[in-house]
């Protein structure tokens, strides 16, 4: 049983008064656009995962940041500086990968420019998701987990899984733009 809608050469009435431009909904080209389409909306997904923990670790460090004050009467001034080189680090750090990988997927399923570094970044930010929820369950087995910790869970698995479905799609979307170029120039794959 397959899931996949089988594509015939002319299934659509497409180009049916004489245009200049070819149709290409054969199965190569569908699958073509499908995954160029999968892959910048992951890529958008990772570059907003990555705004979202940029303010949650921006309320968490203004958080801290009060209880601090009040509890050790710590200066004012010294406490928004330090805050604000730590969220500057922060933000270096979180922001670029995630614009990497933004940046070489969306470059990727427009142009077709194939490059390694935005997967690099990509499998560095999938290490950190393992991380992550492997630390999770060291708190949830010792009973330190509490609802902060679960909404961090839920946040990093939902990263990890748009993480790995940009990386599937790349893949997939390079094999699939290797076919077409194999068909075009008249040679197997």
């Amino acid at each position: 049983m397959t899931l996949r809608k089988e594509y015939k050469e002319h299934d659509y009435l497409i180009n049916t008064y004489g245009s200049f431009a070819e149709a290409r909904n054969d199965k190569f080209h569908v699958d073509e656009r499908r995954y160029s389409s999968i892959l910048k909306l992951t890529a958008n997904g990772t570059l907003i995962m990555g705004i979202w923990s940029l303010i949650k670790c921006f309320m968490e460090m203004i958080g801290d940041m009060g209880s601090e004050i009040l509890a050790d009467e710590v200066p004012l001034l010294i406490a928004i500086f330090g805050s604000a080189v730590v969220i500057a680090f922060f933000f270096m750090i979180g922001i670029s990968f995630r614009y990497l990988v933004w940046r070489g997927a969306c470059r990727e399923a427009a142009s077709g420019k194939s490059t390694n570094g935005y997967i690099a970044c990509a499998i560095i930010l999938l290490a950190y998701g393992v991380y992550a929820v492997a630390y999770f369950i060291y708190h949830a087995v010792r009973k330190e987990a509490d609802v902060q910790g679960v909404l961090k869970l839920i946040f990093d698995v939902t990263s990890f899984i748009i993480l790995c479905e940009l990386i599937a799609s790349a893949f997939r979307l390079r094999k699939v733009r290797k076919e077409i170029a194999a068909r075009e120039t008249g040679g197997e794959l």
